[in-house]
């Protein structure tokens, strides 16, 4: 009679961890479907997903990039002017706190930084977003970048991988930088070179 009793409650808990492993099985499998539909995937804690907003803010933060990461070398790339242009251009891309911590910074300065240090112009390529977070109004992405260095003659001098995450907020119904946890080792290598 134990023994029955020992044997059915194994079949049980079997059948039961089989059911449940198939269910995170079908789960797993339709994450990775709908994921793999989509330049983004959602890897973090998220209470709803709202593919617009995930859609705009990605839209945003590539705009963002963009600009940030495109510098014209020349003589006077660290110039008062140069750096004032450049943080007038950045400034619709970001929230009020955080342009004014970036200018105070000089984050906005690093790429124009590189450029003079290296004494070459820089663009990014191969931009890519991946959704980490999406909590009401702020979502946060992982990017991954190429930051490509160019010589005078428009020849790839160098290609550095680049990856951060970077925290968008919703703003007036605009989707502003709040943050970004760039890769500094690579920038603090470019800048000492």
């Amino acid at each position: 009679m134990r023994n029955k009793l020992l044997f059915g409650s194994i079949v049980l808990s079997l059948a039961l961890f089989t059911g449940c492993s198939q269910d995170n099985l079908n789960n797993e499998k339709q994450n990775t479907n709908s994921a793999s539909e989509n330049t983004v995937t959602n890897n973090g804690e998220s209470n709803s997903i709202n593919k617009e907003a995930v859609k705009e803010a990605i839209k945003a933060a590539q705009e963002y990039k963009n600009i940030e990461y495109t510098v014209e070398n020349s003589e006077d790339v660290l110039s008062e002017d140069a750096v004032q242009s450049r943080n007038e251009e950045l400034k619709p891309f970001l929230t009020e706190s955080f342009y004014t911590n970036a200018v105070d910074t000089r984050y906005t300065t690093l790429p124009l930084t590189i450029a003079d240090k290296q004494k070459l112009s820089i663009k990014p390529e191969n931009l890519k977003f991946n959704l980490v977070d999406d909590k009401n109004d702020i979502i946060e992405l992982r990017y991954i970048v190429d930051l490509v260095l160019i010589d005078q003659g428009d020849k790839e001098s160098k290609r550095v991988p680049l990856e951060g995450i970077l925290t968008l907020k919703n703003v007036n119904d605009n989707w502003l930088v709040q943050g970004d946890r760039y890769d500094s080792a690579a920038f603090n290598k470019l800048t000492k070179e």
